[in-house]
């Protein structure tokens, strides 16, 4: 899996949290959150209405990579699914009434009630990750040159008289290609925001995982052993190319871009 793909996963969740009627639970590649057995029936893994972001299927052709016929890091059109699931047990009992509603909601824990929650959240979901004030939701974005598609999916189930509700949301996206490792970042690029916001997250978890991002793309690597990297060049091949430094102590020519072609790169 890429980079960018775990990048995005954090900054809709960081995006989410707080702003949606789950509240906090935004939760990350819950693959059981939501479940169906072989009678079709859901069970749900979460104790509480909640939201799962996960990124799914990908796939790259080399009309959409160009002249980058081995680079590896490019991510292409990905399936970014938010799922948003509730049961008839999510329930607390209102203190004044002891009428019986959804856990941090408020309505009434009944079937309308209930599918017209998951409604709601998935709207707050599409509302917040378009919203222009919430830096979170701006770095979502970043990570994505367009939206491709958009679908929608309920289910539901009510097996031993246990209602279960979920629904989905899967937005396919053309997301930007990883960083190469040991080039420095611009200042103004998504990747560069979104870590730059690593000390601002206390959930230790995220925080872990943006740092090991942050480690895994440092490094300081000569420009010809960049655009290597960047085109899945053998030496060989930049070589016969005059990519690399003809200095034989290895110096630095400043070469830092070129452009290849698939007929240069079979070339004996």
């Amino acid at each position: 899996m890429s980079l960018v793909r775990a990048a995005v996963r954090i900054s809709a969740i960081m995006a989410l949290r707080d702003r949606t009627l789950v509240g906090s639970n935004v939760l990350d590649s819950q693959i059981v959150a939501i479940k169906s057995n072989d009678a079709g029936s859901l069970r749900l893994s979460e104790d509480a209405p909640f939201i799962a972001v996960y990124t799914d299927e990908a796939s790259t052709k080399d009309t959409t990579i160009g002249n980058a016929t081995r680079a590896l890091g490019v991510n292409g059109p990905t399936a970014i699914l938010f799922e948003s699931g509730i049961a008839a047990t999510m329930t607390e009992a209102d203190p004044d009434t002891d009428e019986t509603k959804i856990i941090g909601i408020g309505l009434p824990a009944t079937d309308g009630p209930m599918e017209f929650m998951l409604d709601m959240v998935m709207r707050q979901i599409v509302d917040t990750l378009n919203d222009p004030h919430n830096e979170w939701s701006k770095i979502f974005l970043g990570f994505m040159s367009r939206v491709i598609d958009v679908a929608r999916a309920r289910a539901g189930s009510d097996e031993d008289g246990l209602r279960v509700a979920g629904q989905q949301m899967r937005v396919m996206a053309d997301l930007l290609t990883d960083p190469v490792k040991g080039e420095p970042l611009k200042p103004t690029s998504t990747m560069a925001r979104f870590l730059a916001k690593t000390d601002s997250v206390t959930d230790p978890m995220i925080r872990a995982q943006m740092e090991m991002i942050s480690a895994q793309i440092s490094g300081s690597e000569l420009p010809w052993h960049i655009v290597q990297r960047r085109y899945g060049m053998t030496s060989e091949e930049a070589d016969a190319l005059q990519v690399g430094s003809a200095d034989p102590a290895g110096g630095d020519i400043g070469i830092t871009e070129v452009s290849v072609s698939p007929a240069e790169l079979a070339q004996p």
